[in-house]
């Protein structure tokens, strides 16, 4: 099965594929992860709640093993390709309204100690932007976080996308689905910040407009007061 590529110029402190095999280094996380047991797959949009997802449904949430190379043998989930054709497994997603989730990198990477030794690779104070400079800063440089969520389940067959908006609803379709108990969600790495219309004017709702005009397009997704 093919992995889409999604593009990341941060090369410091950042563990996603990308910038681990620019690296030359042995990924250890995917944005698909595989449960042959179950016989499901999860496409990880950041950003909607994909930490919580994982920590309910895969491990630790980020890490099998520590290695990737353990992962063959660390039970039924898996980073690797599925063991059969994609009609045997049931496969989803989550998204979110593209206002929401880059008021929520924003506050997460001008505010998070992590993410501020990450941004001053290419920035001397991240912790003093304001939301317009995130934005473009943005425009500039890639990082997974805030790429447009199509890219990451463009040319695969999603049986059900489900919001972040409506999390434990959905959730729980989904777990219905997989044949598992309902389990309550507790939402981790979550960011503090007001309701997201709060930090928008017009110049910034256009340049989100723009920019993630086919997630806004595609999920159905608008501004809302």
């Amino acid at each position: 099965m093919k992995k889409n590529k999604i593009a990341c110029d941060f090369t410091q402190h950042c563990k996603c594929e990308t910038v681990r095999e620019k690296n030359g280094l042995t990924p250890l996380y995917s944005f698909v992860y595989v449960n042959e047991e179950e016989k499901f797959i999860y496409y990880d949009t950041p950003k909607c709640a994909s930490t919580t997802i994982k920590s309910s449904l895969f491990c630790d949430g980020v890490y099998f093993t520590k290695e990737y190379n353990a992962i063959n043998s660390a039970g039924p989930y898996s980073l690797v390709d599925p063991k059969q054709k994609l009609d045997h497994y049931f496969k989803f997603c989550f998204c979110r309204n593209p206002y929401s989730l880059m008021v929520s990198n924003y506050r997460m990477f001008t505010t998070q100690k992590h993410r501020l030794e990450q941004m001053r690779q290419f920035h001397s104070s991240p912790e003093k932007m304001s939301f317009l400079e995130f934005l473009q800063f943005t425009k500039i440089y890639n990082n997974h976080h805030w790429q447009p969520q199509t890219q990451f389940i463009k040319g695969y067959e999603i049986d059900f996308i489900g919001r972040f908006e409506n999390l434990q609803n959905d959730f729980d379709i989904v777990c219905k689905k997989i044949g598992i108990s309902r389990k309550p969600l507790i939402h981790e790495n979550r960011t503090s910040h007001k309701h997201y219309s709060e930090y928008y004017d017009d110049e910034t709702r256009e340049i989100v407009a723009e920019r993630y005009r086919e997630d806004i397009e595609y999920f159905g997704y608008k501004f809302c007061e």
